[in-house]
């Protein structure tokens, strides 16, 4: 069995129980028994929990004898078997496909996947339920190649549909909220969005970090619920400011990229999100620098409701409260326009 590994592999050992995500695990174990058709691409902010989902959901399939699972870590930077997690065979033949491709071990593994699967011996896949899970794609593919990659997994769909799987679920995901726009234009795939943590879940994942009680509803106010922020706020002690401070320089540098123009816009997105529908430029840069994203209603499980002062609106959202308090910070540095 491989070895998770990278960032995502530490905070898979760091949550040592899993949190929350029941409605999100149940639907998804559904796709998976039932078939699911386009390709289902799982898009949410960095850090909210997309691969902490993957992985509990990998790890419910493979238990079952009629499942055929595939995870591969697209971001993993370790050698091809620690990119992926398959069966034995096709494990093998996956880490020896990877070889051949330059770059990442995690990028080579997503591309050997279509190759090695689109050749699969029939009788592995007959009769069987068939899930390919590739986590975060579009950061190691680049947002350009995106597209091709997901109708390339869409005619893998096809492909093993026809040689006789009894339902095949492709599904991925990505922290780059600029990928939206871009798999929208198509058919290729249906799109879904996993949000944060809700705020009893959210709680919860509090009470597995041993977090002091009297920090839990900052840290809600701050992080919104975002699993990774709240790992990063229990390394520096709980405290509040450390994190601000340390998040700051690189919101700072994403910001500093805006022209003067936009500032009286990302002004008016401070105190409600929504008047991002109306100024597309600052959307577009708040978009690929991922602080702010639309919102569907419903996600995929927890949908936030509405509140400005969390960088909420009905349409548009800071992709966690803190980005909305430095984007304060930086318009109270850089002097309102």
């Amino acid at each position: 069995m491989a070895v998770y590994r990278g960032l995502g592999g530490w905070l898979f050992s760091l949550l040592p129980r899993f949190v929350d995500r029941v409605e999100e695990l149940r639907r998804l174990e559904a796709y998976a028994l039932e078939g699911y058709y386009p390709v289902l691409y799982l898009y949410g902010p960095e850090g909210c929990g997309k691969t902490r989902l993957l992985r509990e959901l990998h790890q419910v399939l493979k238990q079952r004898g009629d499942v055929v699972a595939v995870y591969v870590d697209a971001q993993s930077t370790s050698g091809p078997w620690e990119a992926v997690e398959a069966p034995p065979e096709l494990a093998r033949l996956l880490a020896e496909a990877a070889a051949e491709y330059a770059g990442p071990p995690g990028r080579a593994a997503a591309l050997a996947l279509l190759r090695v699967l689109g050749r699969v011996r029939e009788r592995l896949v007959r009769g069987k339920h068939v899930v390919v899970l590739v986590d975060d794609v579009a950061r190691p593919l680049g947002l350009e190649r995106v597209e091709a990659y997901t109708k390339s997994l869409l005619d893998l769909v096809e492909r093993l549909q026809a040689q006789g799987a009894a339902s095949v679920l492709a599904l991925a995901t990505t922290s780059e909220a600029a990928s939206r726009s871009i798999l929208a234009r198509h058919s290729h795939a249906s799109l879904a969005q996993l949000w944060n943590l809700g705020p009893e879940a959210f709680e919860e994942l509090l009470e597995v970090l041993s977090a002091p009680r009297h920090v839990r509803e900052q840290a809600w106010r701050l992080l919104g619920g975002n699993p990774r922020l709240a790992l990063a706020l229990r390394a520096r002690g709980w405290r509040a400011e450390r994190l601000i401070e340390d998040t700051y320089p690189r919101v700072r540098a994403l910001l500093e990229e805006l022209p003067r123009s936009l500032l009286r816009g990302l002004e008016e997105a401070v105190e409600d999100p929504d008047a991002l529908r109306e100024n597309q430029e600052l959307r577009r840069h708040l978009v690929e620098a991922n602080l702010a994203t639309p919102v569907e209603r419903p996600c995929l499980g927890y949908t936030p409701p509405p509140d400005p002062e969390q960088g909420v609106g009905r349409s548009y959202v800071w992709q966690t409260p803190l980005y909305r308090i430095l984007a304060k910070k930086y318009l109270e540095e850089a002097g309102k326009p």
